[in-house]
């Protein structure tokens, strides 16, 4: 381990077979960690039986530990699912459908997780386009070393905040972001899902806080999925259209 922690990576996936391969391909080329990295895959019951098998057997030097659930159950219900079975303390989360585009520096990521224990969660996939208060800070020095990164400022006025400071897009939590926050909403569409979620984390006035590190504006992922978002395939109440944003 040469003194770093082990590194779940957990990838979400439904029922896209081609789309997944690609991901996992792009994080074998571009994930940059000298630790270990224990590979997880959270699929939401997909129709074909084979799905998971095929998988694993395409990618046998990974020993992919695969969750299911039992039924269809929405995102909610099966990301907690695989984040339940990860006894590693840092998990990398990323979607079937994100493709990385560059170095994803996993070291750095892990380095202010462990030294800033007010941070829970490092977001990689760029922040562009929010409307975000970013605070440029550093953590302590340790043998001779110091990261800086941006802390996402949830303590705004309702009309300055922006809600999706966190995002389920990918990015890299300790256990104590959940420990904190608590598991995803269970039978919400999928819009609803990320927005409650959100709503929690970012209307709570205290840690564990939100960060990316200092190259983490630009986009780092390409979303090559077709969304589902509004399909009969996007399971669970919609509270958007329930008149519910909040």
């Amino acid at each position: 381990m040469n003194g770093h922690p082990p590194v779940a990576v957990l990838i979400i996936t439904y029922d896209r077979a081609n789309e997944v391969r690609e991901v996992i391909h792009a994080l074998q080329a571009n994930l940059l960690y000298p630790g270990e990295c224990r590979w997880y895959l959270a699929d939401d019951s997909s129709p074909t039986t084979s799905y998971l098998p095929d998988i694993l057997g395409d990618f046998p030097d990974l020993n992919i530990t695969t969750t299911s659930t039992p039924r269809r159950s929405g995102w909610g219900a099966n990301v907690n699912t695989g984040l339940r079975a990860i006894k590693e303390q840092h998990v990398f989360q990323i979607e079937d459908d994100q493709l990385a585009q560059r170095t994803i520096d996993l070291e750095r990521g892990v380095f202010v997780l462990e030294h800033c224990p007010q941070i829970g969660l490092v977001r990689y996939d760029g922040l562009a386009g929010h409307r975000l208060v970013l605070r440029l800070e550093e953590t302590p020095m340790v043998k001779g070393r110091r990261e800086h990164f941006l802390r996402i400022d949830k303590r705004l006025s309702s009309d300055q905040k922006e809600l999706y400071g966190y995002s389920n897009r990918p990015h890299l939590k300790h256990k104590r972001f959940h420990q904190a926050y608590g598991a995803y909403p269970g039978g919400l569409a999928l819009g609803s899902t990320e927005a409650s979620f959100a709503h929690v984390v970012m209307e709570s006035k205290g840690p564990p806080e939100l960060v990316a590190l200092s190259d983490g504006i630009d986009r780092a992922f390409k979303h090559i999925g077709k969304s589902r978002q509004f399909t009969t395939e996007d399971v669970g109440k919609d509270l958007f259209a329930e008149g519910l944003r909040g």
